[in-house]
C-alpha cells in the first residue's frame, strides 16, 4: 500500500507539473504576443503620418488580444506569434522606421509595397530589440524612398532570403549585403553606383536573382565572378552601359547556373561574334535587344546554349544575311526576335531547322526580300509571325501550312495583287495585318467562315475597291476592323455595326456613304473608337451614339452630316477626342460637352453652328487625368496657310499607314501650306489637366468669349476665328500658359489686347486681325514679333508691328503679294517653336546673370519706345541693354554686333516700307545702320531648325519632308540619310544654339574652323580635355560663373550626340535646367569629365 501511495503521489506531482507548465506556456505566449503588439504600435506611431483608408484604425492597445485580426497582420496557426505583415497598396504615408518591425521576434514576411513611405532605409539598434530580426522576405517596392540605402541596412537579418526595393527613387544601393540573400530586386530606381554592381557580380554568395534593371548604371560591364555559382537570373536592362560586352562575361565554369540574362536597352557596342558564351548549358533566355551590336558572323559559342528558348537580338546594328546555319543549331528555341536591324536577302531555307519548337518569330523592320521558303511548312508550332516592314514581294503561299498560326503581320511590304485565298487555311488566326501594301481587288469573301477566332483585321492603306463585305459581320469575335485609306464605296453593312464585341471601327479615307444607324451600341457598349472621317457619310448623328459609354475617339469630320449634335453626348465620360469639323451641322453646341470628364480634343470647325460658346467647356479644367488615349498612332495635318485654310488642322488615326500615301492625299492639299506630323499620343500633363485643342472656327457663333476659358492651363490650340463673337478678349487668357496657337480673327471683338497675352511664353501663332480692337499692341513677350497681317484691319490698333500710336492712320490690309507671302511664312510656324524660345530666353537670362557678376554698376533695361514725328513713322531706342547680340554681315566690312532693338530702329519696326523681298525662310528688309551702312536683314518667326518636328508635347512625333529644308550647321547628321525630321533632330539643333551662345561663334565659319564646323570643333576640344577654350571670354572670369558654364556645355554635348536615341528629349533638357545647382566648381567639373567618353563614342552613327 505504501508503494502504491508513493506512485499515486508521484503521478500527482507529474499532473501538477504539467498544469503549471501549460500555465507558464500560456503566460509566456501572452507575454511574447504582447511584445509583438507593442512593436507594431511603435511602428504605427513612428512611421505612419497619413492613413487615408483608415486601415490601421483597429490597431490599438485596447484590442491587443485580437492582434491577429488587425488589418494586415498574419499570425501563426496557433495564434501565438505575429509571423507576417502585409500592408500593400493602402496609400500609407510616412518616414519608415523599420527597426520597430525588426523587433517583432518571429516576423518573417514583411510587405509594404504600393505606399508612400520615404526615408533613408536605415535603422538604429538603440531603438529596437537587441534580438536579431527574423525577416525572410521584405518587399518595400513602389514607395517614395529617395535616399541612398545605408550599408548596414538589414545586416542583422541573417535569415533574409528575398529583398525587393524596386520602383522607388533610390540613387545608390547598399553593400555589403547579407550572404543569405537569394533574391535582390533594386530595379526601377535611380541607382548610379557602380560599386553595388561590381560587388554583386563578384561577391554573389547564395544569390539566385539579381535585378538592377531600369536604373542609371553606366560605364563598362565587368565579368561575373567564379564565386557566383548559384546565380540564375541577371537583369541589367534599361541602363546606360556602354562599350563592348566582355568576351568572357559568361565564360567561367562557375556560372553554368545562369538561366536568364537580360542586357537589353543599353548602349553596348561591338561584335556579337566575339562574345564567348562558355558552358551555357542552362541558359534559356538571352535578351540583347536595343543596343548597337553588330556582326553575328560565324560565332559558334552560342551553339553551346542548347537549352536556349528565347533569343532577342532586335533593335541592334546587324547588317548581314540571316545566319541560318548558326541559329539552326538551337533546337529548343521557342522565341526568336531579329526585328529592327538591317538583315538583308531572302529568308534562308536552313531557318526551318528551328521550326520544331518555335512559337514566335519576329523578322520585322529589316531589308528582307523575296518570299517564304517552302521548307517553313514544318513550322507547325509557330503562333506569332511578324514579317512587317520589309521588302517582301514574292511567294507567301507556305504561310497556309502554318496550322497553329494566331497572329500574322505582313504590313509595310511590297505585296501586290489580290489577297491570297490560301490564307484561309490558317484557321486559328486571331490577328491579321496586311496594312500598307499594294493589294487590289475586293476584300475576299469567306474570311469569317475560315477565321472563326478572328479578333483583329487590319487592311488599311491598300487599294481595295468595291464594298465592305457583309460577311465580316459573321466574325462574332471581331473587335477591331481597320479598312481605312482604300477605295471602298457603298454603305457600311448593318451586320458590322451590330458586332457584339466591336471596340474599334476605323474606316476613314474611303468613299463610304449611307447613314450611321440609330441602333448603335444596341448589342453592347464595347465600342471605343469610331473613326469615319473623310467619307461621304450623310444623315444626322444618331442619339444612340450617347449609349456608347466607352467611346474614347470619335472622328466624323469631312463628311456630309446634318442636324444637331446630340444633347446626351455628355454621358460619354471616357470621350477624349471628338472631331465633327467640316460638315453641315446646325444648332447650338451642347453645354453637356462640358460633362465629358476626359475630353482633351474638340474640333467643330466649318459647320453652321449658332448660339453662344458654352462656358461649360472649361468645366473639366484642372480635373482631367491622363492616359485614356495614350499610345495611339496619329497623324496631324497642320494648316499653315493662314486665312486661306479652314481650321487649325486635322488629327488622324494613323495605325498602319505610310506617310508617303498621306502626302498625296487631296485633304493635305486643300490648304496652300501644310505640314504632316506622325507619332504616338503622349499626354502633356501628369495630372490635373485640361483640354489641349479647341477649334470652333468657321461657324456662326455669337456672344462673348467665356472668361472661364482662361482656366484651361494646358490648352495649346484655341481657334475661335471666323465667327460673330463680340465683347473683349478676356484678361483671363493670361492663364493659358501652354497656348501655342491663338486665333480670334474675323470676329467683332472690341477693346484692347490684354497685356497678359505677352506673358504666354509658348505662343507662336497669334491672329487677332479683322476685328474692332483698339489701343497699343503690348510690347511684352513676343507680341510685337508677329507680322502685321496678324493685327490688320483693326483700325484702332497701333504699335509694333503696326505704325506707332499717334501717327497718321493708314490702311493695313496686307493685300500686296509680299504681304500674302508674309502671311504664308508666318503660318508655317510650328507650334513647338515657342518652347525653343522659352529655353533660349532662359539661357540668355542665365548668361546675362553671369555677365552681371563682372560689372560693378547696375544697369537698367528699358523697352523700346515708339516716338511719333511729324509727317513720318519712325522708331527710336532708349537705353537698350545688350545681353545678347546679333551678328550682321556686310560685303565690305566684318561682322557687326547689333541687338534686336537696334534692328527694329534700322528697319523702322520691320515696316512694309522696308520690305524688299520674301524667301523660303522669312522676309528680307532693308536696314540703315547708325554707321551709315545699308544691309539686308532676313527675319526668320523659326529659330534655325529647332522646332521643325514638334507638335505640342507629343514626345514621339515625326515630320516627313520630301526635301531637306534646313540651315547648314544646325541640321543633325541623320537628316542627310533619312530625310525624316524628328524631335531628336530638334534637340540637336537646340544644342547648336546653346553652343553658339556659350562660344560666341557661328555654326559654320571657314575662317574659324576651316572645313570643320562649330559642333566638330567643340567636340574635339572636349575630347582633348580643353573644354575651357570653348567659352566666349566675355562669359568667363567668375569662378561660380565658369562652373555653371560647364553645366551648360554638358547639356549641349548631350543634345549633340550623333546617335538620336541618346539625345535627351526637350522635356528632359528643361528638367536639367531646373535641376541645375552650383555646389562647387570641382563637383561640376568632375561630372563633366564623366561624359568625355560619350563624346568620343558619338562618332559612331546610329543605324
Amino acid at each position: 500500500m505504501a508503494v502504491l501511495g508513493g506512485l499515486e503521489f508521484l503521478g500527482l506531482l507529474v499532473f501538477l507539473a504539467s498544469i503549471a507548465s501549460r500555465s507558464w506556456s500560456v503566460e509566456g505566449a501572452k507575454a511574447t504576443l504582447r511584445s509583438d503588439v507593442e512593436a507594431l504600435i511603435a511602428f504605427r506611431d513612428s512611421s505612419i503620418e497619413s492613413d487615408p483608408k483608415g486601415v490601421l484604425g483597429d490597431w490599438d492597445l485596447g484590442s491587443a488580444s485580437n492582434v491577429c485580426s488587425w488589418k494586415g497582420v498574419i499570425c501563426s496557426q496557433q495564434g501565438e506569434r505575429v509571423v507576417g505583415l502585409d500592408l500593400s497598396w493602402y496609400g500609407l504615408v510616412g518616414r519608415l522606421q523599420i527597426e520597430h518591425l525588426m523587433a517583432v521576434e518571429n516576423l518573417r514576411n514583411l510587405t509594404l509595397r504600393g505606399n508612400s513611405f520615404y526615408g533613408n532605409l536605415s535603422h538604429s539598434s538603440s531603438r529596437a530589440s537587441p534580438l536579431p530580426c527574423s525577416f525572410e522576405t521584405v518587399d518595400l517596392s513602389n514607395n517614395n524612398f529617395s535616399d541612398a540605402i545605408a550599408g548596414r541596412f538589414l545586416l542583422p537579418c541573417k535569415r533574409l532570403i528575398s529583398l525587393n526595393v524596386s520602383h522607388n527613387l533610390i540613387p545608390a544601393g547598399f553593400y555589403p549585403f547579407s550572404q543569405s540573400i537569394q533574391v535582390l530586386d533594386l530595379s526601377r530606381n535611380k541607382i548610379a553606383d557602380e560599386g553595388l554592381l561590381n560587388y554583386s557580380l563578384s561577391n554573389c554568395g547564395g544569390l539566385n536573382l539579381l535585378n538592377l534593371s531600369d536604373n542609371k548604371l553606366s560605364g563598362r560591364l565587368g565579368k561575373i565572378s567564379t564565386t557566383c555559382g548559384s546565380l540564375q537570373v541577371v537583369d541589367l536592362s534599361c541602363n546606360q552601359f556602354s562599350g563592348g560586352i566582355p568576351m568572357d562575361f559568361l565564360s567561367g565554369l562557375a556560372v553554368e547556373s545562369i538561366q536568364h540574362l537580360d542586357l537589353s536597352h543599353n548602349n553596348f557596342t561591338g561584335k556579337f561574334a566575339e562574345f564567348e558564351f562558355g558552358v551555357c548549358s542552362n541558359l534559356t533566355v538571352l535578351d540583347l535587344s536595343y543596343n548597337s551590336l553588330s556582326s553575328i558572323g560565324s560565332s559558334t559559342s552560342i551553339a553551346n546554349c542548347l537549352q536556349l528558348e528565347k533569343l532577342d537580338l532586335g533593335h541592334n546594328a546587324f547588317a548581314e544575311k540571316i545566319p541560318a546555319s548558326l541559329l539552326g543549331s538551337l533546337s529548343n528555341l521557342q522565341e526568336l526576335v531579329l526585328a529592327r536591324n538591317q538583315f538583308s536577302g531572302e529568308i534562308p531555307n536552313e531557318m526551318s531547322r528551328i521550326c520544331g519548337t518555335l512559337r514566335e518569330l519576329d523578322l520585322s523592320d529589316n531589308l528582307i526580300s523575296g518570299g517564304l521558303p517552302s521548307t517553313f511548312n514544318s513550322c507547325t508550332s509557330l503562333e506569332f509571325f511578324n514579317l512587317g516592314r520589309n521588302q517582301l514581294s514574292g511567294d507567301l503561299s507556305t504561310i497556309s501550312t502554318l496550322s497553329s498560326l494566331k497572329s500574322l503581320s505582313l504590313a509595310f511590304n511590297n505585296l501586290t495583287g489580290p489577297v491570297p485565298l490560301s490564307l484561309k487555311s490558317c484557321t486559328q488566326l486571331e490577328v491579321l495585318d496586311l496594312s500598307s501594301n499594294n493589294f487590289t481587288g475586293n476584300i475576299p469573301p469567306g474570311f469569317c467562315s475560315s477565321f472563326v477566332s478572328l479578333q483583329k483585321i487590319f487592311l488599311a492603306d491598300n487599294f481595295f475597291s468595291g464594298s465592305v463585305s457583309e460577311e465580316l459581320g459573321n466574325c462574332k469575335n471581331l473587335r477591331t476592323v481597320d479598312l481605312s485609306f482604300n477605295n471602298l464605296s457603298g454603305k457600311i453593312p448593318s451586320a458590322i455595326w451590330e458586332l457584339p464585341q466591336l471596340t474599334d471601327l476605323v474606316l476613314w479615307a474611303n468613299q463610304l456613304e449611307g447613314q450611321i444607324p440609330d441602333t448603335l451600341c444596341s448589342n453592347g457598349v464595347s465600342l471605343e473608337s469610331l473613326i469615319l472621317n473623310n467619307n461621304l457619310i450623310s444623315g444626322v448623328i444618331p442619339s444612340s451614339l450617347t449609349k456608347c459609354t466607352n467611346l474614347k475617339w470619335v472622328s466624323l469630320s469631312s463628311n456630309r452630316l446634318t442636324g444637331e449634335i446630340p444633347n446626351g453626348i455628355g454621358k460619354l465620360e471616357s470621350l477624349a477626342i471628338l472631331q465633327l469639323g467640316n460638315n453641315s451641322l446646325t444648332g447650338e453646341i451642347p453645354p453637356e460637352l462640358g460633362d465629358c470628364q476626359n475630353l482633351i480634343w474638340l474640333d467643330l470647325n466649318s459647320n453652321g453652328l449658332i448660339g453662344t460658346i458654352p462656358p461649360s467647356l472649361s468645366n473639366q479644367a484642372g480635373k482631367i487625368i491622363p492616359g485614356v488615349v495614350s499610345g495611339k498612332q496619329f497623324a496631324f495635318v497642320r494648316n499653315e496657310g493662314g486665312t486661306a485654310c479652314r481650321g487649325a488642322g486635322g488629327l488622324l488615326e494613323f495605325e498602319g499607314i505610310r506617310t508617303e500615301r498621306l502626302e498625296v492625299y487631296p485633304m493635305v492639299h486643300s490648304c496652300p501650306s501644310t505640314r504632316i506630323y506622325t507619332g504616338t499620343t503622349v499626354y502633356s500633363f501628369p495630372g490635373n489637366g485640361s483640354m489641349i485643342y479647341l477649334d470652333l472656327s468657321y461657324n456662326s457663333l455669337s456672344g462673348t468669349i467665356p472668361e472661364s476659358y482662361g482656366s484651361m492651363s494646358y490648352l495649346q490650340v484655341l481657334n475661335l476665328g471666323h465667327n460673330n463673337l463680340t465683347g473683349s478678349i478676356p484678361d483671363s487668357f493670361g492663364g493659358l500658359k501652354e497656348i501655342g496657337v491663338l486665333d480670334l480673327s474675323h470676329n467683332s471683338l472690341e477693346g484692347i489686347i490684354p497685356g497678359a497675352l505677352g506673358t504666354l511664353s509658348f505662343l507662336s501663332d497669334l491672329d487677332v486681325s479683322n476685328n474692332h480692337l483698339t489701343g497699343p499692341i503690348p510690347s511684352s513677350g513676343q507680341l510685337m514679333t508677329f507680322p502685321a497681317s496678324r493685327y490688320e484691319n483693326n483700325s484702332g490698333l497701333c504699335g509694333v508691328p503696326l505704325p506707332p500710336c499717334g501717327s497718321s492712320p493708314k490702311t493695313h490690309s496686307g493685300n500686296s503679294s509680299s504681304g500674302g507671302r508674309r502671311e504664308s511664312m508666318a503660318g508655317s510656324v510650328v507650334i513647338g517653336i515657342a518652347i525653343s524660345l522659352l529655353f533660349i530666353f532662359t539661357l540668355t537670362f542665365a548668361l546675362y546673370r553671369m555677365k552681371k557678376f563682372q560689372k560693378s554698376e547696375e544697369q537698367r533695361e528699358q523697352y523700346i519706345e515708339s516716338l511719333p514725328t511729324s509727317g513720318s513713322n519712325s522708331w527710336k531706342l532708349s537705353g537698350v541693354l545688350e545681353p545678347l547680340s546679333i551678328n550682321v554681315a556686310t560685303f565690305e566690312k566684318p561682322l557687326t554686333k547689333l541687338t534686336f532693338a537696334h534692328l527694329l530702329e534700322a528697319t523702322n519696326g520691320f515696316s512694309s516700307e522696308s520690305l524688299i523681298g520674301s524667301g523660303g525662310f522669312g522676309d528680307v528688309y532693308k536696314a540703315c545702320l547708325k554707321d551709315g551702312c545699308t544691309v539686308a536683314i532676313k527675319k526668320l518667326v523659326r529659330v534655325t531648325d529647332f522646332g521643325m518636328a514638334r507638335l505640342m508635347n507629343a514626345l514621339d512625333t515625326h515630320l516627313s519632308v520630301s526635301t531637306l529644308a534646313g540651315t547648314p550647321g544646325y541640321v543633325p547628321p541623320e537628316y542627310y540619310q533619312s530625310f525624316r525630321c524628328t524631335t531628336k533632330g530638334d534637340v540637336y539643333s537646340y544644342g547648336v544654339i546653346l553652343l553658339e551662345l556659350l562660344s560666341g561663334k557661328r555654326p559654320i565659319d571657314p575662317t574659324e574652323f576651316g572645313d570643320n564646323n562649330l559642333v566638330g570643333w567643340a567636340k574635339q576640344l572636349v575630347k582633348e580635355k580643353r573644354a575651357s577654350e570653348i567659352f566666349d571670354p566675355e562669359l568667363t572670369g567668375q569662378e561660380s560663373g565658369e562652373a555653371e558654364l560647364y553645366q551648360y556645355l554638358k547639356i549641349a554635348c548631350d543634345c549633340l550626340d550623333d546617335r538620336p536615341l541618346r539625345r535627351p528629349t526637350m522635356i528632359q533638357v528643361m528638367a536639367m535646367f531646373k535641376e541645375l545647382q552650383i555646389d562647387s566648381e570641382s563637383d561640376i567639373l568632375d561630372g563633366f569629365s564623366l561624359n568625355d567618353r560619350a563624346i568620343d563614342e558619338s562618332r559612331e552613327k546610329e543605324p
